[in-house]
């Protein structure tokens, strides 16, 4: 007697849905990060990804549990379903996580009282805390530097250009007056964030604050904004240094040459 041996129905829905939620995923991050787009459908085409691969993640566990005891085709099926859904849920594992690690950071600045004006971005979010701010990202905190102003302007510009930053506007500042540059900045995901770095002049050199801002109003922004302009400004810390050693090395006057007329016997003797 031959004995017939299927294919478990669930094991194959497993993969179905699991290869959907994947195609969904993949294809809208890619249309959305070259903004084809807007930032509210690749939300939702998230959500309905997560929802489709939570689905294939626990309907492949129940297809083992079938298999299991049916001995029925569809260990691979329920294997991509299983593994898929699971890869599928990692993007609102990893947000949870963040949201969890990071205050929101959808409007941060470290001039709290007067902060750079923006120019594109309108932020509407609920009120944050400094402290709390702070407390995760503790460089986030106004620069004071002992160079001009113009030149702490060129650095910070050179610096956002190397980034990848998109300038918007950038009127440069003088030893009387304020600088400012703001610029646009995409975020690995594809959400756009605008920065604002204002130069001030100081007594001692110059004052430079930041801000950053999500450029479409979000509830969390995962601690984006503020990972990015402390990264900033921290790499903006080691190129000061870097100019100030480099200025300092070109300055050191070197000293002058003994002329050999005015050494004495025992001098010339030893100069030889």
């Amino acid at each position: 007697m031959r004995i017939l041996v299927r294919t478990s129905k669930l094991a194959i829905w497993a993969r179905r849905l699991a290869l959907f939620a994947a195609a969904l995923i993949l294809i809208s991050t890619g249309l959305h990060f070259f903004g084809q787009i807007t930032a509210d459908v690749f939300e939702i085409s998230l959500v309905i990804g997560t929802i489709f691969g939570a689905a294939a993640f626990l309907i492949g566990i129940v297809a083992y549990v079938v298999l299991w005891f049916t001995g029925d085709r569809g260990w691979g099926p329920a294997s991509v379903g299983f593994i898929l859904g699971l890869v599928c849920l990692a993007p609102a594992g990893t947000a949870l996580a963040l949201s969890e690690i990071y205050p929101s950071t959808a409007d941060v600045t470290t001039a709290l009282v007067d902060p750079p004006q923006l120019l594109e971005a309108r932020p509407n979010h609920p009120d944050i805390d400094p402290e709390t701010v702070l407390a995760s990202f503790p460089n986030l905190i106004t620069r004071a530097y002992q160079i001009p102003p113009d030149v702490l302007f060129l650095i910070g510009q050179s610096l956002a250009r190397a980034n990848g930053w998109e300038i918007l506007a950038a009127t440069e500042p003088t030893d009387t007056s304020i600088g400012q540059l703001n610029a646009l900045r995409r975020s690995l995901l594809g959400f756009e964030n605008e920065i604002a770095f204002r130069v001030s002049p100081n007594p001692i050199g110059a004052l430079i604050d930041l801000r950053a801002a999500s450029l479409t109003p979000v509830y969390h922004d995962l601690g984006d904004n503020g990972r990015a302009i402390e990264a900033f400004l921290l790499a903006l810390d080691d190129r000061v240094s870097t100019h100030i050693q480099n200025n300092m090395a070109q300055t050191v006057p070197e000293e002058p040459p003994v002329p050999q007329s005015d050494l004495t016997p025992g001098q010339e003797s030893d100069a030889q």
